[in-house]
């Protein structure tokens, strides 16, 4: 499937930023997929821009101070790029419904 003129604009605007950026980018968006694909309708994923006003009023409601951070059943909370241990939370939570 080829590029359509929206994803060859987020692709030039994607390359604008700096590598670390890109690359955590391309990590996360492609962990949420992988989520996605994996639970399908078992979880729901709602992303909030962590310097938006939402970002920040839910980073010291759940006391999330680094990122990627994940808020599971608004009680649990892992915060990193272990997608192993991530995982693991989400099954152990999906257990317990």
């Amino acid at each position: 499937m080829g590029l359509n003129l929206k994803d060859k604009r987020d692709n030039q605007d994607l390359n604008e930023y700096p590598e670390e950026v890109r690359e955590d980018y391309l990590f996360l968006s492609g962990w949420i997929k992988e989520l996605s694909q994996k639970y399908g309708e078992k979880i729901l994923i709602r992303i909030t821009d962590a310097q938006s006003l939402q970002g920040f009023f839910k980073s010291i409601r759940y006391r999330a101070f680094r990122y990627p951070a994940f808020i599971i059943n608004k009680r649990g909370k892992y915060t990193g790029k272990d997608k192993v241990q991530l995982d693991s939370l989400l099954q152990e939570e999906l257990g317990n419904a």
